[in-house]
């Protein structure tokens, strides 16, 4: 996958081409095989305009619900590590990078859960929740995984609530985010 990425960024061989070797790793459990494809994602979901993108949305709704929905939000007897992480970053991506409603309806019902109960969301989901609902959310949201930053209780906590900060896609928080940076109330390293 990573050559023929690389070939298609290149320009070597159609984006079409490249697209099509991805529909065959729809059962692909391999964390690896993922990341190349879900950077890959990334990288075309900056370089498209506005217009564009719902099809780069569509494209990835459909290559990652059947391997979403066979590993679920929770996880199963005797699966490996891997597998969790795995499970965390495909709805994080078909939930943020896809813009999979059904998904980020699913997220905030489960982070309302987590909000009440953390045990009751499994560790690996949680960044996750808070990357969907950050890319999907609103001024509620910003407000929330504000305070949530600011009172941490942990580094890990701390800088996945600073990060989905800037992940919000208003502009008006987008720009809350950005005086965040220059008034102090983030640390400059």
């Amino acid at each position: 996958v990573n050559d023929v990425w690389a070939t298609a960024q290149a320009g070597l061989v159609p984006m079409t081409t490249y697209l099509d070797l991805l529909r065959l790793f729809h059962e692909e459990t391999d964390p690896n095989v993922w990341n190349v494809i879900l950077a890959s994602g990334q990288y075309l979901h900056h370089m498209l305009d506005a217009r564009q993108r719902p099809a780069l949305h569509k494209f990835l709704r459909t290559l990652l619900t059947p391997i979403v929905k066979k590993l679920g939000w929770s996880p199963q007897d005797g699966e490996s590590d891997l597998t969790g992480q795995l499970r965390g970053d495909l709805l994080s991506a078909l939930g943020a990078l896809a813009d999979d409603k059904t998904i980020q309806a699913e997220a905030r019902t489960r982070y309302a859960q987590y909000k009440q109960n953390p045990a009751a969301v499994d560790r690996n989901v949680v960044p996750a929740l808070v990357t969907i609902l950050a890319s999907s959310g609103g001024a509620a949201e910003y407000e929330e995984f504000l305070n949530s930053f600011k009172t941490a209780k942990t580094p890990q906590e701390e800088t996945r609530y600073l990060f989905a900060l800037a992940a919000f896609r208003s502009a008006d928080l987008f720009e809350r985010t950005l005086q965040l940076t220059l008034n102090g109330a983030v640390r400059t390293q």
